[in-house]
């Protein structure tokens, strides 16, 4: 005979919560964010001691940043060209010099600045440091913390000088929208102050890796540029040397050899790819994991991370993600279909968008509304998932301040309310 035995709520309760505390990404997803040198020399995760060593932590949980040493090296970034931004970050690096007695580092073109060369501010000025093109690669590194003083704007270019492991970042709301800076400016001493004697809690923003391949001998014109990319630059730069071939007496173009890596680039909003100048449709293949999946016939297409999907894709009709959610969106832009809707697949997964070999025109990639690049058919856009978070310090709290950006910038929700009878 066979006897059944009830469980109680109390075991299954705790079985639940120990299936959810152990979940496991996707097998491609298993990443350890608790990597040494991950978050800056000096910045780690509190380790949470009741996680399966085995298991990968639930992204939804909350992280909190603890400190080796104190902060020696702190990043101060402002939004350019603004005055009233600029008087506050005279402001902010005269008290981190003289209060906090720390090393203020920033971007050698705000020096140039006509309110930064006022006399006032001369012998704190003398004081920063700043990078030129030798150093730069070490100056970033030393980087323990980063102030960043502006709106998402100028989050999303701090975020391109880091192209691997970036120092945690703390975003004071002075911008337009400010959906991504949590912090206000008038208790700016008070949070500057906790995140270094405290462990403030973080959210590992996940950015996504892109590559821009060239996977067939095709002939690009030798006017169009093909070349590495700065990711906090507009145009191209270092040119690729690759032997001109003479295709008609009045025409030379540039022939490259399969699998050309010719871009590789972090952003943490979205790469997207569009019919640019030309009138017609794209005509795009979308892979996921090297297997055709369908494609896609419109104005181009957007693959954003969970950060970005209150951007662009938010505006072309996808869904709201939490930034803590391991994915990708994948999100198109009028689609010439009643029925191509976005779609969210796991962070694990590796994307392709392929131009067409009988596309009638080329298309357009841009990362984070920069480096726009014009692609050949043949030519690929590989997307995944990056090794390298934004870890943004929150103010609150991870759900409370995602909450609170919805509410505030977006007006999520908000009608009145109905009369009780």
């Amino acid at each position: 005979s066979t006897v059944f035995v009830m469980a109680s709520n109390s075991d299954l309760h705790v079985q639940e919560s120990k299936r959810q505390r152990l979940k496991l990404y996707n097998q491609r997803s298993q990443i350890n964010f608790n990597v040494k040198g991950l978050y800056g020399p000096k910045a780690g995760l509190v380790e949470d001691k009741s996680f399966d060593s085995a298991s990968v932590e639930d992204p939804s949980c909350e992280h909190h940043l603890y400190w080796n040493q104190p902060p020696e090296y702190v990043l101060l970034m402002k939004k350019f060209h603004d005055d009233e931004v600029t008087e506050k970050f005279k402001e902010m690096a005269r008290w981190l010099v003289e209060e906090r007695k720390v090393q203020v580092v920033c971007e050698p073109n705000i020096l140039e600045e006509p309110l930064i060369n006022q006399e006032s501010f001369k012998d704190i000025k003398d004081q920063l440091l700043y990078w030129n093109n030798d150093n730069k690669s070490e100056t970033l590194e030393s980087i323990d913390l980063i102030v960043c003083v502006g709106g998402d704007g100028t989050l999303l270019y701090t975020s391109g000088l880091f192209q691997e492991s970036m120092p945690p970042i703390m975003s004071f709301h002075m911008g337009s929208l400010g959906f991504l800076t949590p912090f206000q400016l008038d208790t700016y001493k008070t949070d500057i102050n906790r995140v270094f004697n405290g462990h403030p809690s973080l959210t590992l923003r996940h950015r996504l890796s892109c590559e821009i391949r060239s996977h067939h001998q095709l002939k690009h014109p030798l006017s169009q540029e093909v070349c590495e990319m700065d990711p906090n630059r507009d145009e191209p730069i270092t040119p690729m040397t690759y032997k001109p071939v003479r295709t008609t007496k009045f025409e030379t173009k540039l022939v490259l050899p399969n699998d050309v890596l010719k871009a590789k680039v972090l952003v943490m909003n979205e790469v997207v790819v569009d019919r640019g100048p030309s009138p017609y449709l794209t005509n795009l293949e979308f892979y996921c994991n090297g297997r055709l999946m369908t494609s896609v016939q419109g104005d181009g297409i957007i693959i954003a991370s969970p950060t970005g999907s209150t951007a662009y894709s938010l505006a072309a009709g996808s869904s709201m993600v939490h930034p803590s959610v391991p994915c990708m969106l994948v999100t198109p832009i009028c689609p010439h279909s009643l029925s191509f809707r976005s779609i969210v697949v796991p962070s694990g997964v590796e994307i392709t968008i392929r131009v067409g070999a009988n596309s009638r025109s080329t298309a357009w990639v841009g990362f984070d509304g920069r480096n726009r690049q014009e692609i050949y058919q043949g030519d690929s856009v590989v997307v995944s998932t990056s090794l390298y978070p934004v870890p943004a310090i929150n103010n609150t709290g991870h759900v409370t301040d995602w909450f609170d950006s919805l509410g505030e910038c977006l007006q999520w929700n908000v009608r009145k309310q109905q009369k009780s009878c």
